[in-house]
Order: structure tokens, then sequence, then C-alpha cells
């Protein structure tokens, strides 16, 4: 049946024994096909590139209006009339779509993103580990599902319940390194995170460093839990020697523990935690009093020298001494076996507990390094090289120690010109004036 398509004519249309098509008189390849069961559906029909007929499902009436239907066609019309065979692109996009949907968070980190992270980030086990607890339940979900409204719902869980801001925003800076790969890659064309802003947040970040009377303390508690150890040694010794047993060599040395000597460089030095477990003798030049953070194994990447103050210098000497003879390539404060320390966590507890110290982490230390620096009016930029920083604004946190910066900003608000004073102050001014002329 070849005819005008209509409303009318679609709706009054009824079904038969067999398909009916009504093929549209106006627009060539535009057709109405109803079924036996009364359901009518939108199609157009063209020929390829190789002359072979095709046939296209465009929808369904009521769902597709008669002009919707031919909005369409005319567009298929359009591929058709630039080669495009608009049959295989509709079932390209269907594969594409059942791929998408089977390309879930979990296979793209495990198939992809991790492998890749594990050869070029070092801390590439810890962040996959971190993504994996903040987003547990999202892993099953498609890459495509991933959209502004999920972020925003998972974000106002965090927050009420208890999350800081700025916890939150790091959380999902993790997840947004990972989706950009998504995107580089081609693997989704769009970034989930298009749009969305970081929360608000203080980016002073917390600066928690020693005061004169915690310093003095957690220095005395070092020396204090050595001092214990020695005597421990000492009593031991003693039980041994009552019961004829061999006797362990007394602890004569200056430092028990790797703990002081850590803690110390760690103040003087600024290092990170990693850094010092990195750290080995052939990064020290004890002579001109040079320690080397190499880049390979510092966060930013980049390499950076820093001075060692005398008592830096005298405790990694006094360290170097007591291990005795050892190779360049060693570390400097080794773990088992000679292996690399990988925790420090339950020592430095007990050091912080018996200094009555609250609220403060071995990471603190650097804190403190860059504090006492701005206090004595080291230049920031000078600070942000000692730190190993890329970026100025992640040490202007530190900017408020400087000594007099602030009071002497707001000094210079309060010397008014006499414009603005008072009229019983210029009034004095001028009498103590006439006075003195006088």
């Amino acid at each position: 049946m070849r005819t005008k398509i209509t409303k009318a004519l679609v709706v009054s249309t009824q079904p038969g024994r067999s398909d009916v098509t009504i093929a549209d008189t106006t627009m060539v390849g535009f057709e109405l096909r109803i079924r036996p069961s009364g359901v009518k559906v939108w199609g157009y029909r063209y020929r390829n590139a190789q002359g072979g007929q095709r046939r296209i499902v465009l929808g369904r009436f009521p769902g597709l209006t008669v002009d919707e239907a031919r909005q369409l066609a005319i567009q298929a019309a359009g591929d058709v009339s630039r080669g495009m065979d608009v049959q295989a692109k509709k079932q390209s996009a269907r594969v594409e779509g059942t791929r998408s949907r089977k390309n879930t968070l979990r296979l793209f980190i495990t198939s992809k993103y991790e492998p890749w992270a594990m050869s070029h980030l070092r801390s590439a086990a810890f962040q996959i580990a971190r993504i994996k607890r903040d987003f547990d339940d999202w892993f099953d979900k498609p890459l495509v599902d991933l959209n502004t409204w999920l972020i925003e719902g998972w974000r106002k869980r965090r927050l009420e319940g208890g999350n800081k801001p700025v916890t939150i925003n790091r959380n999902l800076q993790r997840l947004h390194a990972v989706l950009s790969k998504a995107v580089f890659w081609k693997v989704v064309e769009r970034h989930p995170f298009a749009g969305i802003k970081p929360l608000k947040s203080d980016r002073s970040g917390r600066v928690r460093y020693l005061g004169a009377d915690e310093e003095v303390r957690l220095r005395d508690a070092m020396v204090m839990l050595e001092t214990e150890r020695r005597e421990a040694r000492e009593r031991f010794n003693e039980w041994k020697e009552v019961r004829g047993h061999e006797k362990l060599p007394p602890r004569v040395e200056e430092y028990v523990s790797h703990i002081r000597p850590m803690v110390l460089i760690a103040m003087n030095t600024g290092l990170r935690r990693g850094e010092l477990f990195n750290l080995r003798w052939k990064d020290l030049d004890l002579q001109a009093k040079w320690l080397t953070v190499a880049g390979a194994t510092s966060k930013s990447g980049q390499t950076r020298r820093i001075p060692l103050n005398e008592e830096a210098h005298e405790v990694l000497a006094g360290w170097q001494d007591q291990g005795g003879k050892v190779t360049n390539d060693a570390f400097v404060f080794p773990g088992m076996d000679g292996e690399r320390l990988t925790d420090i966590h339950k020592s430095w507890g007990t050091v912080v507990k018996r200094a009555e110290i609250i609220n403060f982490r071995f990471h603190d230390l650097r804190h403190h390094f860059a504090s006492r620096l701005v206090q004595s009016g080291v230049d920031l930029n000078i600070v942000r090289e000692l730190l190993g920083h890329a970026d100025i604004a992640m040490v202007l946190r530190y900017a408020h120690l400087s000594p007099g910066s602030l009071v002497t900003a707001v000094e210079k608000v309060a010397r008014r010109p006499d414009s603005l004073k008072s009229p019983a102050s210029v009034q004095a001014d001028l009498s103590i004036k006439g006075a003195a002329a006088a």
C-alpha cells in the first residue's frame, strides 16, 4: 500500500492476518509496518553502497509520532547519501553499547589502570587500595553509569557521616585520576566529574608543630627510653650471670634503636617518612654536609639537596660510626636483615605517649621543620625548595608564622593621614605645634 502517511491514517488502519506495510509517497523509503498483533513500527528502507537492500527500525507508534519518525527517516537518508550504511552503524552502536555496559569500574581498574599504575606510580598499591575501599559500591557499575548525580550523592553521605571536605576531595581526586585515564584511552567519551567543583575547605591545611616545651619532652622521652633499655639489658645480664649463662653485649652505643636518630633527622631536614626509609649512605656527603633526596624515591619525582645543620650532621656521623663499616648502597635506617624499613608506628607511638604529646603525627615533624624556618625569617621560596614542593601554594600555610609580618601589615593601616583624623585630634595637634613654636 502506497499513500501519504498521516496521523489519521496510522490511527485508523487496522491490523490484518499478516503484516500490513504502508509506504509513504512523499518520502522514498519511509514506511509503517503494522503487525497482526496491532504493533505499529516505523521503518526506513534504502540500498547500501553495494546495492543491497536494507531496512532499519526507527521506533514504534505512538511512542514515536509521524513527524518524529519522518525526521529520523530524513536523517537516515542523509547518512545514506554520504555513503554510510545506517543499519551497520546502528548495529555497531548496539555492540558498543553492550560493550560499554560490560566495561565496569572493576574491570577497567583491574585490566587496564592497575597494570599501568603499578609500573608508573610509586604509590600505586596504596592509591588503588584506597579507591577500592572508598568506592566499593561502585565497582560493579558500568563506567557510563558514573555521573554527577551519583558523585553528589556520595559526597552528601560522606559529609553527613562526619567526613571533612578536604578528605572527601582527596578521595574523589584519586578516582578522578583513574577516570581521566579512561577518557584519555578512549574507554569513555566524557569524564563523569565534568562540571563538579571540589567542596570548599580550609586551604591552609593542618599545621601542627611542637611548642618549645613539647620539643623538650619529646627529646627527653627518647633519651629516657634508651636509658631504660640499657638498664633492662644490665638487669638481664645479671640474671644470666647468676645462672651461669653467657651474657649479652652491654648497650654502650649512643643510639639504642633507630627511632631517636630518625626523629632528629626529620626535625632538622623536613624529610618525609618514606624518604627516610629510602635514604642510603650514598645519598649523604658528611664531609660537605649535604643530603640528597633522589628523584626516584621522592614524592615529587624531583631530586633535591638539603644542607645538614650541626645537629643533623652530628647525628648521622654518630649513627654511621655506631653501625660500623657499611656499603654505600646500604640503607641509613635499615629494617630486618638490612632490608628497607617499612613501619615505625609502634616505636613512634611509644615515644609520643611517653612525652605526653597529643595530636602529633610523625609527618608533623616536617611541619615542625618548616615552621621553625619561617619563624626564623627564612624566605618561603627557600622553604619550598627544602621541602621539595613544586608549587609555592603548598608552603603558604606557613606564611602566618613569619615574624612580625601580620603586625607590620596592620600597623600600616593605623597610620592615618590628617584628613581622616577626628576634629579633636587635629585641634590637639595644632595646639601642640603652636606651643612648640612659641
